[in-house]
């Protein structure tokens, strides 16, 4: 046997074989190019802090045309008041996806954003007075959605200009949220930092969050704001009493206004900035068509949404075919961001929907 052969085959096949392995690119070392760091700088300063921002301004907005609607409830102010709410309810839809650090620590989204309202538990603190509006016992009777019933039922004017203990509720509801976010706003200055540095994908770290947060908000869009009332969950039976802002009307638009704050969280920026988002990671890792998918599917939603001209209750009684169609893409978009876009990201999803996607 020629030693000598097969200690040269040998080492030729070694040399060979490190520079194919020498060749081939880490997946770590592929995502090196793409700063994660600075994709969370983006989200931050570009829509956290803005969006942040205007929410408090609009939370101030409303509690000044209240106290000024408080002391003259004529119809000009109080429409000045009810369009202040819904001002700050839209801003609301790009706050809420953002659940982690102060806000998660003082729940505020449940404290905000519950729905539907306990219409029964408000009245009875109406009338009883003593209210904790922050007990367990009043979370359905508080936030946007309780503004939404006593700024909208039947003779609203009527109840605010002859009973004071009714607008004094409606402002203790105000002034709770102006609080609690004034907070919450101050200390997202000093969290800034740490959210900017956390890059990693251990459930605690802030790029997991945000990725967690994201989805959870899109599946709570798709089931709260649309499925649920639609009958998804309920063998196809319809649930107006779920429906989102029910007596104002404006659930589609506040569906409407999710799917963009969503969108606009993924690509990072707005047409006034050019951050990075999921958007641009997608495609560092070569996942330009997942990108581009996830990006269309987001805006054929948004065109969807513009074909309807009614309320949602309106349209669950004349046009549910089309509201079909509608949880069908938004249902389309989930394997896309919450199987597809997460896998890619080296992401675990850790809350639980209880949807079964």
């Amino acid at each position: 046997m020629n030693f000598k052969r097969i200690s040269t085959l040998y080492i030729g096949v070694t040399a060979l074989l490190f520079i194919n392995f020498s060749c081939k690119k880490d997946p770590v070392e592929e995502q090196v190019a793409f700063n994660k760091g600075v994709m969370l700088s983006d989200v931050a300063n570009n829509i956290i802090v803005p969006s942040f921002n205007t929410f408090e301004t609009n939370i101030n907005s409303l509690e000044s045309s209240f106290l000024t609607f408080q002391g003259n409830p004529t119809q000009g102010n109080f429409d000045i008041v009810k369009n202040d709410w819904r001002t700050a309810y839209m801003q609301w839809q790009t706050v809420k996806i953002f659940d982690f650090g102060p806000m998660r620590d003082l729940g505020f989204k449940g404290s905000a954003g519950t729905y539907p309202t306990d219409s029964t538990q408000v009245l009875l603190n109406i009338a009883n007075g003593g209210y904790n509006l922050g007990s367990v016992d009043n979370v359905d009777a508080i936030g946007f959605s309780a503004l939404d019933f006593l700024f909208y039922r039947n003779n609203a004017l009527s109840d605010f200009s002859s009973n004071p203990d009714y607008a004094q509720y409606a402002l203790d509801l105000i002034q709770k949220m102006k609080s609690e976010f004034a907070t919450i706003n101050a200390q997202w200055a000093g969290y800034k930092s740490t959210f900017i540095a956390s890059t990693g994908t251990e459930a605690t770290a802030a790029f997991s969050l945000l990725v967690n947060e994201f989805n959870r908000d899109y599946e709570l869009a798709k089931n709260a704001k649309l499925g649920i009332p639609l009958g998804k969950q309920s063998l196809g039976i319809q649930l107006p009493e779920y429906i989102e802002a029910r007596h104002s009307g404006i659930s589609l638009e506040l569906l409407k206004e999710s799917i963009i704050a969503l969108r606009l969280v993924y690509l990072g920026d707005d047409s006034n900035t050019n951050g990075q988002g999921f958007h641009e990671y997608l495609i560092s890792l070569e996942r330009s068509s997942l990108a581009d998918n996830i990006n269309s599917r987001f805006g054929q939603i948004i065109s969807k949404i513009d074909t309807f001209n009614s309320s949602l209750e309106t349209e669950m009684t004349t046009n549910v075919a089309q509201l079909d169609e509608l949880y069908n893409l938004v249902q389309g978009q989930v394997v896309n961001i919450k199987t597809d876009m997460t896998s890619a990201f080296g992401v675990l999803i850790t809350y639980q929907d209880g949807d079964g996607d």
